[in-house]
């Protein structure tokens, strides 16, 4: 990922203070090593044990690492593991802190394998030691870019020991939306409901409520909410989603449940675009969209509402296969479910929320939930993948929001991820412009920029040097104001990270 260092802002006392603004078009921070920050998925633990006979704990662990190439070489690349800061806890007991570095190998000449070291200094409030980890079983549990790897300490302690399972993806955060609103139990006095057509960020916030996405579609009398079923995020911070139902726009004319519209206002793509390819008989159809990912080429995967029937490839196109904007059936949901091993492989249960990795993983949720061969349960807002495994329960998703409402699932309707692994060549493209201004009161700064990345966030440092702090979350667009910017520090740098 290329950071742009975008201003530096220099203060000088006097009587009326001054500010000299340089705004740089050139890249400041070149090229870097691969540096990518991954996130533990709920499924990763910490195991404390000890040969005193005591129960052994299993806690849940939490937490982000990065990775940064260090070695690449024909036959493996070698990465460091730095700024990992992980937590675990008893629920309601012993909380254990747990930071530290390594390293991290993967490669092979004749087949892949894995070794990762790492030396992790472990609080649990009664202790606080350095330990040290490795893996005894060298093949990669997932594929790259998922890490899934077990650690047993190697420096045991005379009756206490730990182990790791670490399963791991690169990402920062996951936005979505659900299919049921909900009120979260973090936000006092608990009245800010968030609806399903709203978008969230699996950080606990809400990135864009349902009328800003649907205020400049001309649409009159204006609409409390359009519902929120595919989403893609443009070049330029541009939102590309569905809504749920047609619905008569004023300056557009009549938009469809299967067109992709945008925030700013126009349609990135009709519905008979979308499917046209497939020759839907009887033409023209609209099927809906219920999930959608724009590949760098221009290529869109998409699923549909409700089947069709595809002269073009003589079968029946069902709502739950993931589909190519040429005309190509990508994966059946049949095989993209099949990993789980449903009591009804035949079925379709639809997909509703969808993201392909480049390494061609598929994150998906489904639009009914099934079972597996041991009645495991699988619902509509879980988070699965096409390789077997849940990625996220519907609740885990949730548990940033802490919802008051008793539901065990709130569905799950459209997904975007952003990851240091899924950079487009926009996001390299250095900004356009730059504009800084003075917030009435003469404390803060009103920071707006133009760029060809998808979504931002804007760090702070004292000097060019670093160290960088983010002074905004993740956001689609600017601008981004630093409270106190003026008062707190006679100097300070600005760069723009987008993904």
């Amino acid at each position: 990922m290329r950071t742009l260092a975008v201003l530096d802002v220099i203060l000088r006392p006097s009587r009326a203070a001054t500010l000299a603004v340089c705004l740089f078009a050139t890249d400041l921070v070149a090229e870097s090593p691969v540096d990518w920050r991954y996130t533990l998925l709920p499924s990763s633990q910490l195991v404390d044990d000890c040969y005193c006979g005591r129960p052994t704990l299993l806690l849940p662990l939490r937490g982000t690492f990065d990775l940064k190439s260090q070695v690449v070489h024909p036959l493996f690349v070698r990465y460091a593991v730095t700024n990992i800061a992980w937590e675990a806890s008893t629920g309601g007991g012993t909380a254990y802190k747990i930071r530290g570095h390594g390293w991290y190998e993967v490669g092979g000449e004749v087949a892949v394998v894995q070794t990762m070291a790492l030396d992790l200094q472990i609080d649990n409030g009664f202790t606080n030691r350095l330990c040290s980890f490795t893996n005894s079983n060298y093949s990669p549990g997932r594929l790259w870019p998922m890490l899934q790897v077990h650690l047993d300490e190697t420096n045991q302690a005379v009756m206490q020991f730990y182990r790791l399972d670490l399963d791991a993806a690169p990402f920062h955060e996951l936005w979505f939306s659900t299919a049921n609103g909900f009120t979260p139990g973090i936000w006092p006095p608990f009245t800010e409901h968030v609806s399903g057509g709203d978008l969230v960020s699996s950080t606990g916030r809400v990135v864009k409520r349902n009328h800003e996405l649907t205020r400049q579609l001309g649409i009159m009398p204006m609409v409390p909410d359009l519902g929120l079923d595919a989403l893609e995020m443009l070049p330029g911070g541009e939102i590309a989603f569905s809504a749920e139902d047609d619905i008569f726009s004023e300056t557009l004319g009549a938009l469809h449940h299967g067109d992709l519209l945008s925030n700013r206002g126009r349609v990135v793509t009709a519905y008979d675009k979308l499917s046209g390819a497939f020759g839907p008989e009887p033409p023209p159809a609209n099927q809906g969209l219920d999930a959608v990912q724009v590949l760098a080429n221009g290529e869109l995967y998409f699923s549909v509402e409700q089947d069709f029937f595809s002269e073009a490839l003589g079968r029946t196109i069902r709502k739950g296969d993931l589909l190519s904007s040429l005309g190509v059936v990508i994966r059946s949901n049949e095989e993209l479910i099949a990993q789980f091993q449903p009591a009804d492989p035949k079925q379709d249960y639809g997909l509703d929320a969808l993201y392909v990795w480049p390494g061609g993983e598929i994150w998906f949720s489904v639009e009914n939930g099934f079972h597996g061969p041991h009645f495991e349960n699988y619902g509509p807002g879980d988070l699965l993948s096409d390789q077997g495994y849940v990625v996220y329960r519907n609740l885990d998703l949730m548990q940033s929001f802490q919802p008051l409402e008793d539901l065990a699932d709130f569905g799950l309707d459209s997904l975007f991820i952003i990851s240091d692994a899924d950079i487009p060549e926009s996001s390299q493209q250095r900004p356009e412009s730059t504009r800084v201004a003075i917030a009435p009161g003469g404390a803060d700064l009103l920071i707006t920029w133009k760029a060809g990345g998808r979504v931002f966030q804007l760090e702070r440092a004292p000097s060019i040097v670093g160290p960088w702090e983010p002074i905004s979350p993740i956001q689609p667009e600017p601008p981004v104001l630093d409270a106190g910017a003026l008062t707190n520090a006679p100097q300070g740098f600005y760069r723009l990270r987008q993904w």
